[in-house]
């Protein structure tokens, strides 16, 4: 005869099955705060990426075109004559490069069209609401009224950097460490050692010693520094700075008072 066997399914407790669910909660809370702090550690890496991409780009335009200051392209004759266009601080086209509005704006020239020895571009940056603008105007008849120094901050800027994304909270130039050398004294030297916006070779700088027809050739470096920060992240805030030394020395007569 059969004889029936019968199993009993075994079963979990109450207590079992609320310490199942505990450990449980605690294995998802661990793998939920992971997450979160990952997904907020890539958020902050790409907010930082960000920032820095935009103001290293303007500060890498403005290094660029500074650098090409008072480049020209001249003949042997122009060049022994030594009154470089691009680098004159004299009349209301002051095409050398100029530090303007306490140290938020910067203008300077050079040959760009490279299409005589005299025609150029005259360029510039400047901070102003919330944003870094550019500037740009050809050196010519129909457009120089635009290119003068008396209008330089008024007309003909545009937008660089793009409010809506990044914030430019400052944007200075300087000359410190900028050097002049007097060629007809004995080269007797003097160099910006403290934060200036004025050239090296200018009367108004400490140590100057130069007197009219003398012979200087000027050094020049200009200092930029860039604070930005964006704008729907605040804390994401950013300070960049860079010496960037012209190529393209500064020759001249010191002219007659």
């Amino acid at each position: 005869m059969l004889k029936m066997m019968s199993n009993k399914q075994g079963g979990v407790t109450l207590v079992e099955l609320m310490v199942g669910s505990a450990v449980g909660l605690i294995v998802l809370a661990a793998v939920l705060a992971t997450y979160i702090s990952v997904a907020r550690s890539a958020s902050e890496v790409l907010a930082s990426a960000k920032l820095n991409a935009e103001l290293r780009a303007a500060m890498d335009m403005m290094v660029r075109d500074i650098r090409r200051a008072g480049s020209w392209t001249a003949t042997s004759a122009d060049r022994g004559n030594g009154d470089n266009p691009f680098t004159r601080r004299f009349g209301s086209l002051m095409t050398d490069i100029n530090i303007l509005d306490g140290g938020k704006a910067v203008e300077f020239a050079y040959n760009g069209s490279f299409l005589g020895s005299t025609e150029g571009t005259v360029f510039g940056y400047r901070f102003d609401d919330k944003s870094i603008k550019t500037l740009q105007c050809n050196i010519d008849s129909t457009q120089l009224s635009q290119c003068q120094t008396s209008g330089l901050l008024t007309t003909g800027w545009e937008r660089l950097t793009d409010e809506n994304n990044v914030v430019i909270e400052a944007l200075t130039f300087g000359t410190l460490g900028s050097r002049c050398l007097n060629l007809t004294n004995g080269g007797q030297s003097w160099v910006i050692a403290t934060a200036s916006t004025l050239p090296a070779c200018d009367p108004g700088v400490a140590n100057y010693s130069a007197t009219t027809n003398d012979r200087l050739l000027e050094k020049r470096q200009i200092m930029i520094r860039l604070v930005g920060r964006l704008k729907d992240r605040s804390e994401f805030r950013m300070v960049l700075e860079q010496a960037v030394l012209l190529p393209n020395d500064r020759v001249f007569n010191v002219p007659a008072p």
